[in-house]
């Protein structure tokens, strides 16, 4: 961290040295200042581990990225079926033997499948000639005849006819229940003839979904009068001291919680995400901002981003080690390997004692000693100090980040009952949220977006605004305006993104 002196106006306070000066001719200087904020768990971390995507931003306040799923896409069935050797005309109650169907219990049974095309996102013709298919009761079969057009009277003109044929049907039959609606018959490869044709030979592909969120543009003014205007604050940057005014300090604070504030619970504001020129989105859920002609725009926080991917709760006092674990399996299924990933589970003061009653055994420390955790950073690792602890649990590092906006009273009000003090335990207080904190060819999860590029950079934007007082000159001749005070701005555009949701997860308070 920085360090922080006081100081007084005079000789040595230039507009060379000053903060704001430095700020627009080296961008990269607000992470200094970010570096302050430790309590602002999210900002913090992302910053001081180098989080910033890499993607440019300049005429639009929209950015996009994409997310590659699995390359493989189930097939389902309607539940209709037509057999050869039984069951020859389409029906959706197969006749069973011992639960398993009697025109798909023998070697080489032929039979055909419809297979679902209605539901959104569902391809009935993903299978081709000659893929090998395993149905759920674990018996095999191979596509025989490419997928064709619906003409069995039975389901949607968007659904898919495909042949099949048994393999080894007599010791591994197919259950009844393989073809019932919503079952899955995936692929698991393919058996090709000697001989083959190269026109029998399939193609898929699977394309990857793309995700769009917004900048947000926040503002924050404070006044500053002759009387403050002798106090100042030196912070050491990479051994050069900048000042700014100690009056300023405050504003700071409230301006980086807000911003905090902003990634964990923004959301998007617009509506109508055509393609239009720069700042003329026609609606937003928030509508006009004063006489301003353009709206306001807001993007996606953290929250709003991953609340549609994993959610589970648990009971206030009940949380275990079993249901931890099992919530970690239940994200590394969509991560990018099944262990030797990195979550950090931000929480507040009842997550993190929730947290360590349940998984304490599987604290990544000395004898169990609190002795806090770190993460790879951009100048070494960054050590998080006694807010943060590290665990072991399925072959992934989990560190748990203290997040004080989780128990703010002036922002959340709903109790989880009390401790046993008789205070309230805040719901929000108790709340983990599960962020990958993984990188996938280098890229990762988790990043600061920030509106600029070439030169222009606009996170962290600080200005002055000089009245009767002037910041720099109190002999200059020229005023901005007549007031007896000068101004204090600071702008900052930035969006945070979340590229795989999936892999991240909430887990709540009932």
């Amino acid at each position: 961290m920085a360090k922080l002196y006081t100081g007084t106006y005079g000789a040595g306070t230039t507009a060379e040295n000053a903060l704001n000066t430095a700020l627009m001719q080296y961008p990269e200087i607000a992470r200094t200042l970010i570096s302050q904020y430790p309590r602002y768990a999210a900002t913090y971390l992302l910053e001081r581990t180098g989080r910033y995507a890499s993607e440019k931003v300049l005429g639009d306040n929209s950015f996009e990225w994409k997310v590659m799923g699995r390359y493989n896409a189930p097939s389902y069935s309607t539940g209709y079926v037509l057999g050869v050797s039984a069951d020859t005309a389409w029906t959706a109650s197969p006749t069973a033997s011992s639960g398993d169907w009697t025109a798909a219990d023998a070697a080489n049974d032929v039979f055909s499948i419809l297979m679902d095309g209605t539901a959104t996102g569902r391809t009935p013709d993903f299978l081709n000639k000659w893929d090998m298919v395993r149905f759920q009761s674990g018996a095999t079969a191979v596509v025989i005849e490419d997928p064709r057009a619906n003409d069995s009277g039975q389901g949607a003109s968007t659904d898919r006819i495909v042949k099949f044929e048994m393999v080894d049907g007599a010791s591994n039959s197919a259950d009844e229940t393989d073809f019932a609606d919503e079952a899955i018959i995936a692929s698991i490869g393919s058996a090709f003839p000697n001989g083959s044709d190269g026109a029998d030979v399939g193609e898929n592909w699977v394309y990857p979904s793309t995700h769009t969120n917004w900048l947000t543009t926040m503002r924050k003014k404070c006044t500053v009068t002759g009387k403050d205007l002798t106090d100042v604050t030196w912070i050491e940057n990479n051994g050069s001291r900048l000042w700014y005014f100690t009056r300023e300090q405050q504003m700071m604070d409230e301006f980086m919680y807000q911003q905090e504030l902003q990634r964990w619970y923004g959301r998007k504001s617009v509506t109508d995400t055509t393609v239009q020129r720069p700042g003329a989105y026609s609606s937003s859920l928030t509508g006009t901002s004063g006489t301003m002609a353009s709206s306001v725009i807001s993007g996606d926080g953290l929250l709003a981003q991953i609340d549609s991917s994993n959610q589970a709760s648990y009971s206030m006092g009940s949380l275990t080690e079993d249901i931890i674990t099992e919530f970690i399996a239940k994200l590394s299924l969509n991560a990018t390997a099944a262990e030797g990933n990195e979550w950090v589970v931000f929480t507040g003061t009842e997550g993190r004692l929730a947290f360590h009653r349940a998984m304490k055994d599987l604290i990544v420390a000395p004898s169990g000693a609190m002795t806090g955790g770190s993460m790879a950073g951009v100048n070494g690792d960054v050590h998080l100090g006694a807010n943060f602890a590290s665990y072991s649990a399925l072959g992934n590092k989990i560190t748990v980040a203290h997040c004080p906006v989780f128990d703010d009273p002036n922002l959340h009000s709903t109790s989880g009952g009390t401790n046993s003090f008789g205070d309230n335990r805040l719901k929000e207080s108790a709340k983990m949220v599960f962020m990958d904190f993984g990188k996938t060819s280098g890229v990762s999860n988790v990043e600061l977006v920030t509106k600029g590029a070439e030169g222009v950079n606009r996170s962290m934007i600080k200005k002055y605004v000089a009245g009767m007082v002037n910041p720099y000159d109190q002999k200059a001749m020229l005023a901005a305006n007549a007031d007896d005070k000068f101004e204090c701005h600071v702008l900052s555009e930035t969006g945070i993104v979340v590229r795989n949701p999936l892999s991240c997860g909430i887990l709540s308070v009932s």
